[in-house]
């Protein structure tokens, strides 16, 4: 049996239940009788998962300053096998169904990163993509304090923590879209085409975990309070597990100078944040503080040439 409360909230996602429910909490725990499954459908878009972007090395230009900020987006894109590694430390890697979709996220997201070194590679400019500053810092986050810290959390939390990683994931998806899209109107040829594959490519994914967090926070109330409590600060969507970049304020600040972009950052924070308390902008604070920033950064290198 299908049940749609679409009557009474048009924006729900649809969940199925098993023949004889009956009503109650949906659990994706195996040693409960029900699974939470929204309208997506994994098995086709494993089955249809894409893989290298094509495009003609020769005809990529670009000026140095959009070769900086896509080098900062190549960083962000690049780091898929360590968000994997911060999910699957949690409780999150008891969701099946997840795991599943993951495969094919990661997969994907690779071959968005390499097309985007490829680019770079390719470019005039003599810039190709660097290591960011903080892998070290990274390193020990991701490979020491994750693992000691999601199991107790996890085992304190259990199945409302995925609720929190797949409002991130949604949010982090969506911005790194509206970061494509913002480089994207400085390009032209075969650099822009490659960018508007990139976005296109993403749809699907931001819609998965769009989905997924939306039917755990409003089927019950402690997890939309873990997904709220997810997207608090120092977290920040533009980050590689959390951890910023040496040059993100001024990546940011270059990236998102038309209002018009930093208005679709408003609008891809909305989609999670309105069925949340206060309606949190994770992507819209942290490039608002990267905007604050570069100006006192600039107040302060007037002053001292006595501007």
């Amino acid at each position: 049996m299908v049940t749609n409360d679409r009557t009474r909230h048009d924006r729900s996602p649809r969940v199925e239940h098993p023949p004889g429910h009956v009503g109650g909490r949906l659990f994706s725990d195996a040693e409960h009788p029900t699974v939470l499954r929204t309208e997506f459908d994994v098995s086709d878009y494993l089955a249809h998962a894409r893989g290298r972007i094509e495009f003609d090395s020769e005809r990529i230009e670009m000026t140095e300053d959009v070769a900086r900020d896509l080098g900062f987006l190549w960083r962000l894109e690049n780091s898929a096998l360590a968000e994997t590694r911060a999910m699957f430390a949690s409780w999150t890697a008891n969701e099946a169904r997840i795991t599943a979709f993951v495969t094919g996220w990661g997969y994907e997201r690779y071959w968005l990163a390499r097309a985007l070194r490829d680019v770079l590679e390719a470019s005039p400019i003599p810039q190709g993509p660097r290591e960011g500053g903080s892998p070290r810092l990274r390193g020990v986050w991701v490979e020491r304090g994750l693992p000691i810290i999601a199991p107790v959390v996890g085992g304190l939390v259990k199945e409302p923590l995925t609720a929190g990683h797949m409002a991130r994931l949604a949010i982090q998806e969506a911005s790194l879209q509206a970061t494509g899209r913002a480089v994207r109107s400085r390009l032209g040829g075969e650099a822009a085409r490659v960018l508007t594959e990139i976005i296109d490519r993403r749809e699907e994914i931001i819609r998965f975990f769009r989905s997924e967090a939306v039917a755990r926070i409003r089927r019950s109330r402690i997890e939309a309070v873990t997904a709220r409590a997810h997207l608090m600060r120092p977290w920040a969507p533009l980050r590689i597990v959390g951890v910023p970049e040496p040059d993100e304020a001024r990546a940011l600040t270059s990236i998102f100078a038309s209002a018009s972009d930093r208005r679709r950052l408003i609008d891809s924070d909305a989609k999670i944040g309105q069925f949340l308390p206060g309606n949190p902008q994770p992507s819209v604070n942290q490039v608002t503080a990267a905007l604050r920033s570069t100006r006192r950064a600039h107040a302060r290198a007037g002053r001292n040439h006595g501007i």
